[in-house]
């Protein structure tokens, strides 16, 4: 094959590549944005500081995102007009998008094991849930407790006990362990947090509620966040991947007898 025809097929397969990394990075960062911007998450990352370590992942993979959406014009626009300079600038901003992928990739692993450990083998969240919960709907944490208890229909860190010593508790803990509305599975109902529940049929036989959620919510929110780390997880490793794959193929016109091709 003649080198002008090489040329040609090689710009050609270089512009199809772009153009689709170009809408995959697009589409990528209107994933991302969206999870940045979830009402859930946010709510519950309002628990705890330690929680906002998510922040960091998602801005990582954003960023790589948002590199390469805007930087892929220029090597698509450099193929096309056959500028080298262009292609330069896109190369350079590939190797950076790479480098961002590869770090949110890595850190997505490492905060997974560290989410367990804070959530699940810690006592983070009892300890909030005991220190930091008030009868009080305009403060953050509580609202995002009463949050997380009613949607993933769980009860507080290791369970509703953890309301008995809590500086919320209205009762006398010696008695019935009085538990938040949130708690209670008719919460979503009424929204009425006025009402509380008791995890008890009675004081004597101390019988467990089914009104009340008995399982506590730290594993519950484990894995809610870990399903998103994992999904972000996918989308950079995915869009690693495109990116290697437009790598090898854009050096190429600006080697060897192609040289002269570009300017």
């Amino acid at each position: 094959m003649r080198t002008d025809q090489k040329l040609f097929c090689l710009k050609t397969l270089l512009s199809i590549f772009l153009s689709i990394l170009w809408l995959v990075a697009a589409a990528i960062f209107g994933i991302l944005l969206w999870l940045r911007l979830d009402y859930w998450t946010n709510e519950y990352l309002e628990i705890d500081s330690e929680l906002d370590r998510y922040l960091v992942l998602v801005y990582l993979t954003l960023a790589a995102g948002a590199v390469l959406a805007v930087f892929s014009l220029f090597g698509l626009i450099g193929a096309c007009i056959k500028s080298k300079w262009l292609l330069v600038i896109y190369l350079t901003s590939v190797v950076l998008a790479m480098c961002l992928t590869i770090s949110s990739v890595v850190y997505g692993s490492i905060y997974r094991d560290e989410l367990e450990r804070t959530l699940v083998k810690n006592d983070l969240l009892q300890d909030v849930i005991k220190k930091k919960y008030i009868d009080d709907d305009r403060n953050q944490i509580t609202r995002a407790i009463d949050i997380m208890q009613s949607e993933l229909e769980c009860c507080g860190g290791e369970g509703p006990l953890d309301y008995a010593q809590a500086v919320w508790t209205p009762t006398d803990p010696s008695k019935d362990v009085e538990v938040p509305a949130s708690c209670c599975k008719r919460y979503l109902q009424h929204k009425d947090r006025s009402r509380t529940c008791y995890m008890y049929v009675s004081d004597t036989d101390r019988e467990k509620s089914e009104d009340v959620w008995q399982n506590g919510c730290k594993k519950n929110l484990q894995e809610f966040l870990d399903t998103y780390v994992i999904v972000i997880i996918s989308i950079a490793a995915v869009y690693f991947l495109l990116q290697l794959i437009c790598m090898i193929q854009s050096p190429y016109p600006s080697r060897g007898d192609y040289r002269d091709y570009y300017h």
